[in-house]
């Protein structure tokens, strides 16, 4: 999905230039004059508006302080980091954690202080990223999505090739993150490796991944257009996020997440804080807030998507779709990918990815 600067699709990651970033602003109801201000990095989704409506105005009431938001995605958030590096604006920035180890390593987001973030203790420790300098706190599953009036839950990604199948695929764009998780299942059932050795042997998987090409009916770049599939004209589709899916599932509509033996992925919202952030105390403080249990529970709850910190009920309605506790995640066959060694190869990957299913 080709979006403006600050509407890029939120898995994507390539370097961006900054000199182009506009900054557009949502103000708080905070009126103090004298109040501090926090300039902060939120998704540009339901996540990040329910952030602005149900978290942030309480966080100010309590703080006295006035919290300023821009909206964007990883790849917008880093660049917005890039462009104020050498005039610190932003305290706290969002972004999965794919971006993690692109924004450290250029210094733009510093490690996480434990004895300011009491709520971190309560992550689970797969949620804590490069060595504390990011935390996930949203996370949703990434695997096939099914019409299940039409077909059963796939037991193996490997029915995805079937020739029952023609023309009857919804394939994720090149342009998102998602399309390197199907790489890496191709390479997976090439070599037999488990997903989590897969991600290192891709050279395997191009042969296997050029096999789908048949079955695919098309190339979808709009989460509105999973919705093919619940409407019959498509029967699988993939890879996705569930946050993209289950919201229509629990509506009744006949879309519904499948997870083969192989194991599926993880898609996780983080948080950071920005190197030399203007106002590191108020930054750690929202981190910390948007842990806390109660509102970790409540965006979960609004977003189908499981929280990161442990020790949380839910009403069966909405732990069906959430991939909580730890132990779940663990049976689901989660695995999170090793983003540090696949950004630096990404470019080349998707520009082959690219050719082999518009060729």
């Amino acid at each position: 999905m080709e979006i403006g600067p600050m509407k890029l699709t939120r898995r994507t990651l390539i370097k961006a230039g900054a000199s182009a970033i506009a900054f557009p602003t949502i103000i708080s109801r905070a009126s103090a004059q004298d109040a501090k201000q926090l300039h902060v990095g939120v998704y540009n989704s339901a996540l990040g508006k329910l952030i602005q409506k149900e978290v942030i105005p309480k966080f100010e009431a309590e703080f006295k302080c006035r919290v300023f938001t821009i909206e964007g995605a990883t790849l917008s958030n880093i660049a917005a980091l890039r462009a104020t590096r050498d005039t610190p604006r932003f305290s706290m920035m969002m972004m999965d954690d794919v971006g993690i180890p692109q924004a450290k390593q250029e210094g733009l987001i510093d490690k996480l202080d434990a004895s300011k973030i009491p709520n971190l203790a309560k992550v689970y420790p797969r949620y804590l990223f490069e060595e504390d300098y990011g935390v996930g706190f949203s996370i949703s599953s990434a695997a096939m999505f099914i019409n299940p009036q039409v077909t059963k839950p796939l037991e193996s990604y490997e029915q995805i090739f079937d020739a029952k199948y023609r023309k009857q695929i919804l394939l994720n764009t090149p342009k998102n993150t998602q399309s390197v998780l199907m790489l890496i299942v191709a390479t997976a059932l090439t070599t037999g490796k488990p997903l989590k050795e897969a991600q290192y042997l891709v050279d395997s998987g191009w042969d296997k991944l050029a096999m789908l090409k048949p079955n695919v009916l098309t190339i979808y770049d709009s989460e509105a257009q999973v919705l093919q599939v619940a409407q019959g004209q498509a029967t699988i589709g993939g890879i996705e996020y569930s946050k993209a899916i289950y919201p229509h599932t629990a509506k009744g509509m006949p879309i519904d997440m499948t997870f083969p033996k192989e194991g599926a992925f993880t898609g996780i919202n983080s948080m950071t804080l920005v190197k030399n952030a203007p106002e590191p105390e108020l930054a750690c403080a929202l981190i910390n807030r948007i842990l806390e249990p109660s509102v970790a529970k409540m965006l979960s709850e609004q977003t189908l998507s499981a929280p990161s910190v442990g020790g949380i009920d839910f009403k069966p309605e909405t732990a069906k779709f959430l991939a909580y506790p730890d132990t779940k995640a663990t049976d689901l066959g989660l695995f999170t990918p090793d983003w540090k060694f696949i950004v630096p190869r990404r470019g080349p990957w998707l520009e082959r990815y690219n050719q082999v299913f518009t060729s």
